[in-house]
């Protein structure tokens, strides 16, 4: 989509601003969320892009391309519950509207960054975690292509600012000239690498010359004396939900843990917060000293199917939780499902909890939050239970919509303190329940791409209502099953609706459609569409799991062909094993294993088969990852720069060769 000035069309606003120095200052935050097993998830930053195009690849044009200074390391365990830390400030970003930003990180081989060192960590990506047996791992965090980054698909408007002002600065001010010549590359290049202070090429500022495509105009510009202004930065965050985002995996005596981002990135003057307080009497912690309880925000699915999670906050030690950033609206018509699940409590569902933007009134959201645990009795109609409710009902006064401001500390900034509307549940009070544990079955019927999600459901009663995800984890794509047994809640739901209208929600208990302890089960992957919810998984009537289940395979999302990729892969070293691996952005797509031939001088040819195709995303990057049997702990993983290239073919080859 080609975004038009009202005045000034892009290319010439982009000349402008290169002349008259009118980019506008710009941060970039991360933050995120871990489960509670994570102690650390350090992932260290090396560069941004920015991109005006959705689909552009890596090695298309259009990228402004801004090199830190200093990679910046950020463990995602601290940045959650509102918290963000800085990636970089004071980004001169030329004004536009961007539909994807990349982070490229720094991969765990290579040499140890100065600020990973100083974070504590071992590696510039890395993951520390205490598995299901209490065994602790510090693990290097496998990055799929990290040359390529983590692209993030999103709206991040950079606006003109004063453009005006500044041309008028420019032919007004007096003081010392100095004068230069600007290459400014307007063409089809692959990329424009930017100077993050000053906002101007680097290879072209004060000089004139070429780039690879396209033509270089020699500019000569003027600067007369110093304007002094001042801009409000404009501060974007990027979030990373680890509870599907860390995919840890089990290869021949060993286990890996492999970071597969689906992020977001959000314009933090366009977002708002929900806020809660839990009370924690009687419920177990991890092994953390966290209580083992995400929140998570929920909306309906794009075929209206089910509810998908759309951002996830872990519950802190003391009982509170901040879901943040969740985007809003200036017309406050902005509405979330909270879900409070964990496999110890009785699953709690808050319905339509409206958001307002910072400035926004909050006259009409000051309810008092009723929260009734118990037993349930009556007739639901529309997703409302009417009968008599016994058990103990607790009330607390809430105040929505609070704005706050705040304080940064060691580049760390708390949501509380960015002047953000936050709008608070109130204290609630989770019943405790017992738990059981479920798996997919050792044999899986149908295959699922190395890249999918498991999702367990849970509908409340009533005409209408549709499937809420309870819990969700990625598969171990080399072994199709998850590396842990995902514990479920045997309890019955508690739910109501926010209303700010009638100043209250009450919460009542019943059994979920599927019956109390049991879950539907679907699968879902980016490229496909989500899998069919038939499967379900019922709590055992003794013990505690695990549960089996086959999950129902996935199709192709609509006007996506079938793609493959055919590999050849050649080694003189000592390796014998491994697995190719496709990604997008970052993400895992698709994998294979080697054949039992490969080894070396004997190349091995690999499919990967089932890609989405034809499609302008069907644009992958390879990894090949690689051990000799005898020694699986000497892993080697290797990345290759050229692109398998699906967007108008089904079917792409390319030769690798895996050095020792």
């Amino acid at each position: 989509m080609n975004h038009r000035l009202p005045a000034l069309s892009g290319p010439l606003v982009l000349l402008v601003c290169l002349l008259a120095a009118c980019s506008a200052r710009t941060d970039v935050s991360l933050t995120g969320n871990t489960p509670p097993q994570y102690s650390h998830v350090w992932v260290t930053t090396q560069e941004l892009w920015f991109n005006s195009s959705a689909t552009a690849g890596p090695e298309d044009g259009g990228w402004a391309k801004f090199p830190l200074s200093t990679p910046t390391t950020i463990d995602l365990v601290a940045v959650n519950n509102g918290n963000l830390s800085n990636i970089v400030t004071g980004l001169n970003v030329v004004p536009a509207t961007y539909s994807q930003l990349r982070i490229i990180p720094v991969d765990a081989t290579v040499a140890l960054t100065s600020s990973a060192q100083t974070a504590g960590a071992i590696y510039n990506s890395e993951a520390d975690f205490v598995d299901s047996g209490g065994n602790t791992h510090q693990l290097p965090l496998e990055l799929l292509n990290p040359d390529k980054g983590i692209g993030i698909g999103t709206s991040l408007k950079v606006p003109v600012g004063n453009v005006g002002a500044a041309l008028a600065g420019a032919n007004s001010a007096t003081g010392a000239t100095t004068t230069g010549t600007v290459g400014t590359g307007i063409g089809n290049n692959t990329g424009t690498t930017i100077d993050p202070t000053t906002g101007l090429p680097i290879a072209a500022a004060g000089t004139t010359g070429t780039t690879t495509t396209g033509t270089t105009t020699g500019l000569g510009v003027g600067t007369t004396g110093t304007t002094a202004t001042t801009q409000t930065p404009n501060s974007f965050a990027v979030f990373l939900d680890g509870t599907s985002d860390l995919v840890p995996f089990n290869y021949p005596g060993n286990i890996g843990i492999m970071l597969s981002p689906h992020p977001a990135a959000y314009d933090l003057s366009q977002v708002a917060g929900i806020s809660g307080q839990l009370t924690l009497t009687n419920l177990t912690s991890a092994t953390s000293g966290l209580p083992a309880i995400q929140v998570s925000a929920q909306v309906l699915s794009a075929d209206g199917t089910r509810h998908v999670i759309v951002s996830s906050a872990p519950v802190q030690s003391d009982g509170s939780f901040l879901l943040y950033p969740l985007a809003a609206n200036s017309s406050n018509t902005t509405y979330y499902d909270v879900v409070i699940h964990g496999p110890g409590i009785a699953t709690l569902i808050v319905k339509s909890v409206q958001l307002l933007l910072p400035g926004s009134s909050s006259t009409t959201l000051t309810p008092s939050t009723t929260n009734t645990t118990g037993t349930t009795t009556g007739t639901t109609t529309l997703g409302t239970t009417t009968g008599t409710t016994t058990g103990t009902t607790t009330t607390g006064t809430t105040t929505t919509a609070t704005t706050t401001g705040g304080t940064t500390t060691n580049g760390t900034t708390s949501a509380s303190g960015s002047g953000i509307n936050t709008v608070s549940l109130g204290t609630l009070t989770p019943r405790a329940a017992e738990k059981y544990t479920a798996n997919l079955a050792t044999t899986p019927a149908a295959t699922l791409p190395a890249g999918a999600l498991i999702g367990f459901y849970q509908t409340l009663q009533g005409s209408g209502e549709v499937p809420y995800i309870i819990e969700e984890s990625p598969i171990d794509p080399f072994n199709e099953v998850l590396f842990t047994p995902q514990e479920l809640s045997t309890g019955t739901v508690d739910s109501g609706t926010w209303s700010a209208s009638s100043s209250s929600v009450t919460v009542v208990s019943a059994a979920p459609a599927q019956g109390s302890g049991n879950y539907s089960v679907a699968a879902s992957a980016p490229g496909y569409s989500d899998g069919a919810l038939t499967p379900e998984v019922k709590a055992p009537a003794s013990g505690n799991g695990p549960i089996t289940v086959s999950v129902a395979k996935l199709s192709l999302a609509s006007g996506t062909a079938a793609g493959s990729l055919h590999a050849t892969v050649t080694t003189a070293g000592k390796f014998n094993t491994g697995e190719v691996l496709v990604s997008r952005n970052g993400a895992l797509v698709g994998s294979a294993p080697l054949p039992a031939d490969f080894g070396p001088g004997t190349p091995a040819t690999v499919v990967v088969s089932g890609l989405p195709a034809e499609t302008a995303t069907a644009l992958y990057y390879v990894t090949v990852r690689v051990w000799d049997s005898s020694t699986p702990t000497a892993v080697v993983r290797q990345w290759y720069p050229q692109a398998v290239d699906l967007r108008s073919s089904t079917s792409d080859s390319i030769s690798l060769t895996v050095a020792d």
